[in-house]
């Protein structure tokens, strides 16, 4: 049975009415903000941890942090559910801890999704306008996204996003192209695409854990939401996301996302590396790492040491710092140069004139923007979410970027859907409600 088809059988099983969907990611879509407060939960899947996070957003657009809880990751590998027992326990345990913390109980959330099977395609069309001299109408625009979209997508894959970049008119490119007069137009979409068990595997164990998705996003342009800025966006930066298990990239230019992939490595395999070269347990190749990693061998002193257990027993070891400095470098400085082989080619990697962000648990590792600036000749910074309100302070920290997002997400997939009603992208939402596989 397809995933199209259960969807059908759940959803007429259903008396609720709600339906889950995927929406389109449309960095363009500007609308009103929210009547009345209205609150979202973020719910950050990853590969070391299962974060939740609960925000309210006032019509001020002011943004409220109630409640943020997080608990080791069990049963996810790189993104992917290996173990569904096990990441439903961590799911349930991550949420309960942030109801208790917001006092409210959570019923939908909006899930983050990444892993090394999510795949992204430009596809462009063109098309004549059908009255020149009226000038563009919706339908004019539904028909030139429907032919860009009519892409083959292999029956194991399902579409996360199709989101329109930009629109060429004969004057040239153009946000919106509503009401312009032009003979022909032409439109760039984005269209991403995850692996349909994955994707199924992530919903049914949050479903399991007795909650409703209502939406799910795609972890980099989650992250984008939380720490990057407008004005960013628009000159252009790479927005590198190195979590536990994956480095997630996102492209922007021009205000729009380009591009975004994802390379199978994050923090966990440098843990790997110090808990291997230093011959220790993985638990304390972790602590070393956080208390006295840096990613700059050169700027540690040869006499520098640390001490740790052994991995067969209490007994503690003396280990030189400069070595796992050395190991830190390696590991993190090769996860950079796969980044950069991946997108240095790219046309959309020579209007990064912004230069490079960095976000997630990994940015915090000491000298990592010293490093980025060395592998990819450009400035770099690392981001963390802010201008918030409540408990600010506690998710002020790039481990926390996505789960800020995915709440952020939660008001541009309310405003969107409202946008989506009877407007011109009124048919891509409906494509992509497809694919969420919603258990009660």
């Amino acid at each position: 049975m397809s995933i199209t088809d259960m969807m059908d059988r759940l959803r007429t099983a259903k008396t609720t009415g709600d339906e889950p969907c995927i929406a389109t990611g449309n960095p363009r879509v500007n609308l009103k903000l929210p009547s009345k407060k209205v609150m979202f939960t973020g719910l950050d899947i990853g590969t070391t941890k299962i974060c939740a996070i609960v925000g309210e957003i006032e019509p001020s657009g002011r943004v409220t942090i109630l409640g943020v809880a997080s608990t080791p990751s069990q049963g996810l590998r790189r993104g992917v559910v290996i173990n569904l027992e096990e990441t439903v326990d961590s799911i349930r345990v991550a949420i309960r801890k942030a109801e208790d913390i917001a006092q409210i109980a959570v019923r939908d959330v909006f899930v983050g999704i990444a892993g090394g099977h999510i795949q992204c395609h430009q596809l462009t069309a063109t098309n004549d306008v059908a009255n020149p001299e009226r000038g563009i109408t919706k339908s004019d625009i539904r028909r030139v996204i429907d032919r860009a979209i009519q892409h083959q997508v292999p029956p194991e894959r399902e579409v996360l996003h199709q989101i329109p970049q930009r629109f060429i008119i004969d004057d040239g490119p153009i946000i919106d192209p509503l009401g312009f007069c032009s003979r022909k137009i032409g439109v760039e979409v984005l269209l991403v695409t995850a692996a349909v068990t994955s994707a199924q595997n992530i919903v049914r164990a949050v479903s399991q854990a007795g909650y409703r998705v209502a939406g799910i996003y795609l972890e980099p342009l989650a992250s984008s939401l939380a720490v990057l800025k407008e004005q960013e966006k628009e000159l252009g930066v790479a927005l590198i996301d190195i979590g536990g298990g994956t480095s997630d990239v996102a492209i922007w230019a021009d205000g729009a996302v380009r591009y975004t992939g994802v390379v199978p490595f994050g923090g966990d395999a440098i843990t790997e590396d110090i808990s291997k070269g230093l011959k220790i347990n993985r638990y304390d190749a972790e602590n070393l790492k956080k208390r006295y990693g840096i990613c700059s061998a050169n700027a540690v002193d040869d006499s520098e040491t640390v001490q740790a257990p052994g991995a067969l027993s209490d007994k503690m070891h003396t280990h030189s710092r400069k070595l796992l400095a050395e190991i830190i470098e390696c590991r993190l400085e090769e996860m950079l140069m796969m980044i950069k082989e991946k997108i240095d080619k790219l046309p959309a990697y020579e209007r990064i004139y912004g230069g490079v962000v960095f976000t997630g648990g990994t940015a915090l590792q000491q000298g990592i923007c010293e490093l980025g600036e060395r592998v990819f000749n450009k400035p770099c910074k690392v981001a963390s979410p802010s201008g918030l309100a409540g408990l600010a302070g506690v998710v002020s920290s790039p481990i926390y970027s996505t789960g800020v997002g995915l709440v952020l997400y939660g008001l541009e997939h309310e405003r969107e859907q409202a946008f989506l009603d009877g407007n011109a992208f009124n048919k891509i939402a409906k494509r992509l409600k497809s694919f969420i596989d919603w258990y009660g």
